[in-house]
């Protein structure tokens, strides 16, 4: 006789590969008006176009921009290459960026909306932190500068893509026909700002100092790295950047 695990272990793997696991329907109720095939195709799918409506939710935009039918066809490719191992459908589409650049190469621009809209629904989720303060800075001798570290928020991410993906992805969000798709290298930073997830263009300079501050390098290091394009002015440029970061709350408080 099956056990309670056994049942749920192959509904779970009907639910993902019907092909698979028929012992399992010995203990299905069968009956001619519901029959066991009918019962179960219910559940199958339902679950399926559970995690369709949730990957609509997540990038709501892509679909927009893909239409319904490409987008439906992707969801179902998307379920099959990477079945769900979260118990919280939040999570489901991690990977659609991923799926789509491998399975839609000729549509490059789709995988980088993917990557935005995942990027800003990571940024509007992730944890909450204090935010460092410009006082914070004021103790700090001049001469521990130079091996000074900064982290940044959970809610920051960082985007470089190939192709004006945000403005289309601009156009889009407020229901307007979106300008032709064309490439246009950019770096972009996203994150969280009085509950709601914010973006900004980077300059390439900027781009790599946050890139730098990611990694767990010192502001000395910022500070060398600058001097490529500032010369003299480095010094001035890292201060700067470090400013700004600090007033739209993106680096945590320093712990030292």
């Amino acid at each position: 006789m099956m056990t309670l695990a056994n049942i749920q272990a192959g509904f779970q793997a009907y639910l993902l590969d019907s092909t698979k696991s028929t012992a399992f329907k010995s203990q299905i109720v069968d009956d001619p008006k519901v029959g066991i095939s009918k019962r179960l195709s219910i559940y199958a799918d339902a679950y399926r176009w559970r995690i369709i409506e949730a990957l609509a939710v997540a990038y709501t935009n892509l679909k927009a921009m893909m239409g319904d039918d490409l987008f439906h066809q992707t969801a179902q490719s998307y379920m099959a290459a990477h079945p769900s191992t979260y118990r919280n459908m939040r999570w489901v589409g991690d990977q659609m960026a991923v799926h789509i650049k491998k399975t839609l190469p000729q549509y490059p621009v789709a995988a980088e909306m993917a990557a935005f809209e995942w990027a800003l629904s990571l940024s509007f989720d992730a944890a909450e932190v204090p935010n460092m303060q410009l006082q914070d800075l004021a103790n700090i001798p001049p001469e521990n500068w130079a091996e000074l570290r900064f982290e940044l928020q959970p809610c920051v991410q960082l985007c470089s893509f190939s192709y004006n993906t945000v403005a289309v992805w601009q156009a889009l969000n407020i229901g307007e026909t979106p300008p032709k798709v064309t490439q246009q290298h950019t770096h972009w930073l996203v994150w969280r700002q009085d509950l709601d997830a914010h973006f900004r263009s980077l300059t390439n300079d900027e781009f790599t100092a946050l890139q730098q501050v990611q990694r767990g390098e010192a502001f000395g290091d910022l500070c060398e790295q600058l001097e490529n394009t500032h010369q003299d002015q480095a010094g001035q440029q890292a201060a700067q950047f470090l400013v700004g970061w600090i007033e739209i709350g993106i680096l945590k408080p320093l712990s030292i």
